[in-house]
């Protein structure tokens, strides 16, 4: 009877993980102030509090959890073997729902560090509490406090040379398109590519906005417009700068897309990145947050360890 009975706890916490792979995945974070908290003491608590499920080794090799190996075409028109899991990421939007999961109990942005929670007004929303890092609007604009999923690397810079970035005649579902809302509707490619996790962050509106496509860089002088937010944009110049903390994380994340799509990394900008991902190594919050999304898209950044 003993036996049996064991066989039988096993069973139901099998199916209990099946049904609700990602509860429960990720802790509270430690309440404390991101002004000061480093991105490397949220990895330590990321570390300590993961969900042993996601903590462990993806079975990458298994026929039940992933589609067989798929060319696709890369952004240079070349194709490359990329493992396509079940449950893989076609789209922008159903690449928001796992970031929305990803982050709930670890609700920091990128740029700034501040603390958000839901919105209560706007379902799926989330804002930004100014109050737990001291961020201010450039503008006054109302994006300044809501959460927006920024793509480290442009769409403009892995879509604008695809045909349905400049098709004239674009239409979908009886709609007139043009430029990237023509591509994320017409071209899978695209969509897969403006989906992938590894280059998707949570991030102020406004700055979002401000940064639009411009490259990262160093900017003279520390001219702040965001509050007490480290983050500064050279509209003259086209040049947004990141805080130190995270400067590596950004160059492992170009590398990546080069490395998985062929999007190239400008020329000017290449030594920087290597010198970024130098003296900014990865911590262990990144390194978790890696390992969850290769469970949740089958391809991890191999940049990272």
């Amino acid at each position: 009877m003993k036996y049996w009975f064991e066989k039988f706890i096993m069973a139901v916490t099998f199916i209990c993980l099946l049904l609700h792979p990602f509860q429960d995945s990720i802790s509270q974070s430690k309440n404390s102030n991101p002004v000061s908290e480093t991105k490397s003491e949220l990895g330590t608590d990321l570390d300590s509090k993961i969900n042993p499920e996601l903590n462990s080794e993806p079975e990458t090799n298994s026929e039940t959890n992933r589609r067989p190996n798929t060319e696709v075409e890369n952004t240079a028109g070349r194709k490359s073997n990329t493992p396509l899991r079940k449950n893989y990421i076609k789209n922008f939007q159903s690449a928001k729902k796992f970031l929305r999961r990803i982050y709930k109990q670890i609700p920091n942005d990128f740029y700034c560090g501040c603390k958000f929670e839901k919105d209560l007004n706007q379902m799926g929303r989330y804002r930004i509490l100014s109050e737990s890092c001291g961020l201010d609007s450039r503008t006054g604009s109302n994006r300044a406090l809501m959460v927006e999923w920024e793509h480290i690397v442009p769409a403009h810079q892995f879509g604008h040379q695809r045909e349905c970035w400049t098709k004239k005649d674009c239409t979908h579902s009886g709609k007139s398109l043009r430029g990237r809302k023509c591509c994320s509707a017409t071209d899978p490619i695209f969509s897969e590519i403006e989906g992938d996790l590894h280059n998707l962050v949570p991030a102020p509106g406004e700055i979002n906005n401000d940064r639009a496509n411009f490259s990262f860089g160093e900017i003279p002088g520390e001219k702040r417009a965001y509050g007490l937010c480290d983050f500064e944009v050279d509209f003259k110049n086209k040049v947004a700068e990141p805080k130190e903390s995270i400067r590596g994380d950004i160059a492992r994340i170009y590398f990546y897309m080069e490395k998985q799509w062929n999007i190239p990394i400008p020329k000017d900008k290449r030594k920087l990145y290597e010198s970024w991902h130098k003296l900014d190594p990865p911590d262990t919050f990144e390194i978790r947050k890696n390992e969850i999304i290769e469970r949740i898209q089958g391809r991890k950044n191999p940049f990272l360890p």
